[in-house]
Order: structure tokens, then C-alpha cells, then sequence
């Protein structure tokens, strides 16, 4: 799973760059509609509840399709459980606790809190991994986060002055480096692994994990509604979040690294704006295309030669 990671000079020069670039873009746009749906169910559906069913329901999809990927790579998994399990806990309680957080928080919050991520996995890269950025990435990183951030507040400083934090904002923010660890620990996943079936017992591991908060919630807060528009929302949160996108983002974290893929996390509010806008009939905006271009033009600074 862990494949070659690709060099500074080849990125834009071979398939292989060209289809990271893709599969992040793509992986951005899921977590994107993830961040919709999820803030659309925040009040009917428990955040635990929807954290395990949306992950157990995407090891469910996984299973028929990886399965004779999971005979052959069983000496493998079973060599590697450990690492299997730390990422899997990592995902799944960082997802969940994005969730809890929503629940006392604003998304504009939310959306400032996790535009630190590219910055916090860059950092962690530094340090654990001893990755080093050059002068243009730096910048690129610096521009990505100023983009974001300009787009939450609409390009009115006064609004960021306006923004209040609270206990929530504390869970995002401890769920936004969970996910940057998740993107540093993949690397100790082996390449003789296939993605598909790493994804698998990542979700696995980290729903067994879940499992026991998952039964308190239900039993001291409020179990999950059998509702169709719940139903609906978690069928929709396991297929194009937790399959296809943590697939996406793996296979593009492997190949150019977690400092660079990280970048591609500042696209989510530009995915988010373009649903909006299909899905909501809401406007195009000038402040929107101008931040989009910073972000992009971050994102090209950070994975240029």
C-alpha cells in the first residue's frame, strides 16, 4: 500500500503524479459532501451512532469485493494488526469527534478549526517523519490556509473578529490532528498490502474500537433513528465518504507524502461552495472564485518543482 513515493521532480511528469493529484481532488470532494450531509443530520442522528454505522456499513460494502485480497494478504495482516489498529482508532475517533463537535459548534467554526489541518500535518511531518519543506511550499501552505480562511469569512475581517469558540471547537480541532496523524502513520501500512484490503481492517479495527461508546451513547443519550432520511444520509455518508473517499485519499497520500496531500484538504470548502451552489441554488459569488485561486494556486506552490 505504501508504494514509491513520488519525487518533487516527477510529479507533474508522470501518470502517477497526475493521478494523485486526481484521486485527492476526488477524495476533497467526498469529505466536502461528507461535511453537508453531516452537518444537514447533526441534530436527528446521535455523532457516535452515525460514526459506527457509516464506517461498519462501508466495511459491509468492502467485503465481497476484498475478500480474496483478505486470504491472500492474511499473513501480512496479521504481521501488521498493530499499525492496522492504530489507524483504524485514529480514524474513527478523529471522524467521530468532528461530529460531537458539530453539535456545539457553528460550521463557520468548524470550517476555520479545519483549515488547520494542512498546517498541523506539515508540522507532524516535520517532526516524525523529518519531511522539509522549501520556501515556494512553505508560501504554498501559507497561501492555501489564507485562502480558506478569506472564503470562511466571506473576505470581511470584521466576521472573523465576530467568531466565538466554545468545548466544541476543542473536539474539531482535536479531530483535525487525528486526521493529520492518520495521514503520517499510513506509511507504516507494507505495499504488499493492497489498499483495498487495508481500508478494510482499518474500518474494522476501528469499529470494534468505537463499538463501547457507541453502546453508552445509545443507552445514556439516544439510540440511532430508523428513519428513511437517516437511512439514506448514512448509506450515502458510507458510500462516497468512507469507501470512496478514505480510499482516494490513501492511495494519494502514499504516492506524494502527508505534507503535500494535506494541501489538497483546503479544497474541501471550495467542493462544499460548488454543492451549494448545484444543489442549493445558491449564488456565485466574487469572493469565492478569488479564494478558490489562492487555495489552487497553494496547492501549486506546495507540489511544483
Amino acid at each position: 500500500m505504501t508504494g514509491t513515493k513520488l519525487s518533487d521532480d516527477s510529479l507533474f511528469r508522470t501518470r502517477s503524479g497526475l493521478y494523485a493529484c486526481l484521486v485527492l481532488t476526488l477524495a476533497s470532494a467526498a469529505f466536502a459532501f461528507a461535511h453537508v450531509v453531516g452537518r444537514g443530520i447533526h441534530s436527528e442522528v446521535p455523532p457516535v451512532g452515525l460514526s459506527f454505522w457509516r464506517w461498519l456499513l462501508g466495511a459491509i460494502v468492502l467485503f465481497p469485493f476484498i475478500y480474496p485480497s483478505l486470504k491472500v494478504n492474511a499473513p501480512d495482516i496479521r504481521r501488521h494488526i498493530g499499525p492496522l489498529t492504530l489507524l483504524g482508532g485514529i480514524m474513527i475517533v478523529s471522524a467521530t469527534l468532528l461530529m460531537i463537535g458539530l453539535n456545539f459548534t457553528t460550521a463557520i467554526n468548524a470550517s476555520i478549526i479545519n483549515a488547520i489541518q494542512p498546517v498541523s500535518t506539515v508540522l507532524l511531518a516535520m517532526l516524525i517523519l523529518h519531511d522539509r519543506l522549501r520556501l515556494s511550499q512553505s508560501c504554498g501552505v501559507a497561501l492555501g490556509f489564507i485562502g480558506v480562511i478569506a472564503m470562511i469569512a466571506r473576505m470581511d475581517p470584521v466576521a472573523l473578529v465576530r467568531v466565538q469558540f466554545n468545548a466544541g471547537d476543542i473536539l474539531i480541532l482535536l479531530g483535525s490532528i487525528g486526521y493529520s496523524l492518520y495521514a503520517i502513520n499510513l506509511r507504516k501500512i507494507p505495499n504488499t498490502l493492497s489498499p483495498s484490503a487495508a481500508l478494510f481492517m482499518i474500518i474494522v479495527t476501528g469499529c470494534v474500537i468505537v463499538l463501547p461508546f457507541y453502546v453508552i451513547e445509545t443507552i445514556l443519550y439516544k439510540p440511532v433513528p430508523i428513519s428513511a432520511h437517516a437511512i439514506y444520509a448514512i448509506v450515502a455518508l458510507s458510500l462516497v465518504s468512507t469507501v470512496f473517499g478514505t480510499l482516494m485519499w490513501n492511495q494519494g497520500n502514499q504516492l506524494i507524502g502527508p505534507s503535500r496531500a494535506g494541501m489538497f484538504i483546503n479544497l474541501i470548502p471550495v467542493f462544499a461552495a460548488i454543492m451549494a451552489i448545484i444543489f442549493l441554488g445558491e449564488r456565485l459569488h466574487q469572493y469565492q472564485v478569488i479564494c478558490a485561486a489562492l487555495i489552487c494556486g497553494g496547492i501549486f506552490l506546495v507540489l511544483r518543482r
